[in-house]
């Protein structure tokens, strides 16, 4: 496998925990993908659950990991952690 491809690889891994993560976090704190949507900023939770669902590869950037951590009232490092204790 050459570099390029594992890094690929590794990344697309990474999205899956974080996008893995928010959900957790957000079930744990009996919220709705609606509620979480909305407090993004997005009218509807259609984009937000193809984020958190990583569905047409799409995913969270650093801007939503950041106002996620603020809505959870959270550290960053939690919603990007592969430890999921």
């Amino acid at each position: 496998m050459e570099i390029e491809e594992l890094y690929e690889l590794e990344s697309e891994q990474f999205l899956d925990i974080v996008s893995k993560n928010i959900e957790r976090i957000r079930e744990n704190k009996g919220m709705t993908k609606l509620d979480v949507s909305r407090q993004l900023g997005f009218m509807a939770p259609d984009h937000y659950s193809r984020m958190e669902l990583r569905a047409n590869q799409k995913h969270f950037n650093l801007k939503h990991i950041y106002k996620l951590s603020k809505i959870f009232d959270i550290e960053v490092c939690e919603l990007v952690s592969n430890n999921t204790n």
